[in-house]
């Protein structure tokens, strides 16, 4: 028996693996996610080679609610391209390296310890809440999608390979 609970399965810490007749449960530990990478920088955007994924190297310093967000990154042109978008929190995890703290991400990445929104709605809450990850740790957590938050824009990049 699998305990699920409204957060993307590839990035939950522990599983159920069985459960005995006392109803006592057996947990699996799992190692934290890392960061795929390696990355080549540009001047304004990054490539995940391990994901071909194009990242904005630096977010715009502006807090942003969940809708703006979105808004943002679909309006954004970058080195001529226009073809950005929010990232999924499968997407937005990817980047993060929990061997780093303050920000927990790779250099070549231009980041605040701060949250930043992904495109992810929460599915077993309201539909006003929508999933996060802090870069000053790495953790994800779900937020009301009224609250203000940084975002970092992806495109398909290099390749269709979506982790």
């Amino acid at each position: 028996m699998e305990m699920k609970e409204n957060r993307p399965d590839a990035w939950y810490p522990w599983r159920i693996i069985g459960v005995i007749p006392a109803s006592l449960f057996f947990v699996l530990f799992c190692p934290p996610v890392h960061a795929i990478g390696p990355y080549t920088a540009g001047s304004n955007t990054v490539v995940d080679q391990g994901t071909g994924l194009e990242w904005q190297k630096s977010d715009d310093a502006t807090s942003r609610n969940w809708q703006n967000g979105l808004a943002y990154c679909e309006d954004l042109s970058l080195n001529s391209k226009t073809d950005w978008r929010l990232p999924n929190i499968r997407e937005l995890k990817s980047i993060v390296n929990v061997s780093r703290y303050h920000p927990a991400i790779d250099p070549v990445f231009s980041c605040q310890s701060s949250s930043y929104w992904s495109a992810t709605t929460v599915t077993n809450h309201p539909a006003t809440s929508a999933w996060i990850v802090n870069f000053a740790n790495g953790d994800d957590n779900w937020y009301v999608k009224t609250d203000s938050y940084r975002v970092r824009c992806v495109r398909a990049g290099i390749s269709s390979h979506q982790p």
